[in-house]
């Protein structure tokens, strides 16, 4: 007959087991993607649709984006420095 697993003291086929956790990992996905919205994420969904619409302040995003300018331009003037203390080196 072939092999057969004990799932809770009765003999399940294997296929059988492979289907219902197809199944199971379906479900559990469909109800992730569809579940309703909790009060935070509406919070987040509204701050969204007011930056998209230009509604919220730009001048926090101005501030951040400037950061990250200076974080990228120090870390390439550090790799320059590496480099041109290599190629010195060798």
């Amino acid at each position: 007959m072939g092999a057969a697993y004990k799932v809770f003291g009765k003999t399940v086929q294997p296929h059988v087991l492979a289907i219902s956790t197809f199944i199971a990992t379906a479900a559990v996905a469909s109800y992730f993607t569809t579940k309703p919205k909790t009060k935070n994420e509406g919070k987040n969904s509204s701050a969204l649709s007011q930056q998209k619409s230009g509604e919220s302040s730009n001048s926090d995003a101005m501030g951040k984006d400037d950061d990250v300018v200076k974080s990228i331009e120090g870390f390439l003037n550090d790799l320059e420095k590496d480099t041109r203390q290599d190629t010195k080196a060798n």
